[in-house]
């Protein structure tokens, strides 16, 4: 039985280490971007593209939205 509570410790800990280490990256991310938005000086639709894209990437679903795309004109190009 105790040892079923320390691996539900561990899971706990974890879980909060995640959570701590996802925060970092988006404060980095933040941090990184308004210093680079300070020295240049970039339109908003410029910078929210390049974000947008950022998320995406980082998320990994431009591999998938790519694949979409292809599945969607291939089927174009059969019913058409």
């Amino acid at each position: 039985m105790l040892e079923a509570l320390r691996r539900h410790s561990r899971l706990r800990v974890r879980g909060w280490m995640r959570l701590v280490v996802v925060v970092l990256l988006i404060a980095a991310h933040g941090i990184i971007l308004y210093c680079f938005s300070s020295h240049v000086a970039l339109s908003v639709a410029v910078v929210s593209s390049a974000i947008v894209l950022l998320v995406i990437k980082h998320l990994g679903l431009l591999g998938s939205a790519y694949a979409a795309l292809q599945r969607a004109r291939r089927n174009a190009r059969r019913d058409g």
